[in-house]
């Protein structure tokens, strides 16, 4: 957050001389995949044999309000809210032998907001397109999270499961609930029904994790490296 801040310091000179501001709608989906997973298993030989598996079910979309002021020079500076759900399941399994298993089942409900602040600087416009790149800083904070988690124990196939139960607490995988990162993006404007259309390609580098499984056995992880393909659609 003191890097936004400082990044809104430095551009407060061109507010005096800013010419028009834009609202839109900024929608898009991801490139690459938010969450990285990967199961344990101890082994068949194992007594006390333990499973454990983590399944991203993160929704392949993000939403949101962008406003844009131009400014001198071809420069424009925009800003984002951005909305993404961060889900994912974790299941985890201990068998003893011939007595049963010890089963825990949980779906995580995961809300996050991105929050970035760019500097843009449209090229030259030619055939009624105008190439653009930015750059700036992004942040995001995970606004809430839903945990329906159930734990049973299964002495022969067959067995009544009982039935989840819903938690606010946050998981154990929760390491930051915001980060900072630095993010670039390219794109191309035009119009098109009246309407300014921008697709662009943006990638953001984090600085730290959101979620970190803190147990050796499992993963669960943030991907550090965010692309995501966008369209802006504005008056």
């Amino acid at each position: 957050m003191k890097r936004l801040l400082l990044l809104i310091a430095l551009l407060r000179p061109f507010a005096g001389v800013a010419q028009t501001v834009s609202l839109g709608l900024k929608a898009g989906i991801p490139v690459t995949e938010a969450l990285e997973t990967a199961d344990f298993d101890s082994g068949p030989a194992d007594i006390f044999r333990t499973q454990i598996n983590y399944t991203s079910r993160a929704k392949r979309y993000t939403v949101g309000p962008a406003v844009e002021v131009s400014l001198p020079f071809g420069l424009a500076l925009e800003f984002d809210a951005l909305y993404k759900r961060l889900d994912y399941n974790f299941s985890s399994k201990m068998r003893a032998a011939s007595f049963g298993t010890f089963n825990q089942q949980q779906h995580n409900i995961v809300s996050r907001w991105d929050l970035p602040l760019l500097l843009k600087y449209r090229v030259r416009t030619f055939a009624y397109r105008t190439p653009y790149i930015s750059a700036g800083l992004n942040t995001n904070y995970i606004v809430n999270t839903t945990q329906l988690s159930r734990t049973f124990f299964t002495p022969s196939p067959g067995a009544p499961v009982t039935p989840p139960v819903k938690l606010r607490n946050p998981p154990a995988e929760l390491k930051y609930r915001s980060a900072e990162g630095f993010v670039i993006a390219g794109g191309l404007e035009f119009r098109i029904h009246g309407l300014r259309a921008a697709p662009e390609l943006r990638y953001t580098r984090w600085a730290h994790e959101n979620f970190h499984e803190p147990l050796p056995a499992g993963k669960l992880r943030s991907n550090l490296n965010q692309a995501e393909v966008l369209v802006t659609l504005s008056l």
